[in-house]
């Protein structure tokens, strides 16, 4: 099998993909526990739920009618799930997300069982959200969200609109037309992945 990697360098919204989520043993057709990545619930933060409204209204819209508001590993966030720990946008052809409308966790993060496959690089994409300008940008909204017991949506929803045209007024300055693709190709075993 050929084991494929894409790095999107968007300067916003990097991205890494790989074939090898179709054919891992966690897979979600494959395995009943349904322990893969795609499995556990998304936590959008701030600036995502920002970028949907500006650029994917419509998911913005269902993430926060659908979502948990929550304090996770980048600030305020809003954690959705269907049942217990199931992403609700995981299907059996993958995610049906846009890329750029994915967390950046979903968009970065590739297991350790795929990544020994792929370039060194991968893990260096990974850690460079925390010096981006997305990072960044998260970390502002942040500092201007007073947080407290009557946070309800309705209120995160007002911050968001209240913050999407500053927002938008500097993402706009970032030249994000074409960005460079990188992709890495690597023939494999199956049964290598599988272990």
């Amino acid at each position: 099998m050929l084991a494929e990697f894409r790095i999107i360098n968007d300067p916003l919204r990097p991205s890494i993909s790989t074939n090898l989520c179709a054919v891992c043993c966690r897979n979600k057709e494959k395995d009943s526990k349904q322990i893969g990545c795609c499995s556990y619930e998304p936590e959008f933060c701030l600036f995502d739920l920002v970028y949907l409204y500006l650029h994917y209204p419509d998911i913005y819209h269902s993430v926060l009618e659908k979502g948990q508001i929550i304090e996770g590993y980048n600030g305020i966030m809003v954690e959705t799930k269907v049942g217990l720990n199931h992403c609700p946008f995981a299907t059996n052809r993958g995610c049906i997300l846009p890329k750029d409308a994915m967390t950046p966790l979903c968009r970065l993060y590739i297991c350790r069982e795929a990544a020994i496959f792929g370039p060194a690089i991968i893990e260096e994409r990974f850690d460079e959200y925390f010096s981006s300008e997305e990072y960044r940008l998260n970390k502002y909204l942040n500092s201007k969200l007073v947080h407290d017991q009557s946070f309800t949506s309705a209120k995160l929803h007002n911050f968001i609109v209240e913050f999407s045209q500053p927002i938008n007024s500097i993402i706009a300055k970032i030249d994000r037309i074409n960005p460079p693709i990188e992709t890495f190709h690597k023939e494999i075993t199956i049964e290598t992945f599988s272990i």
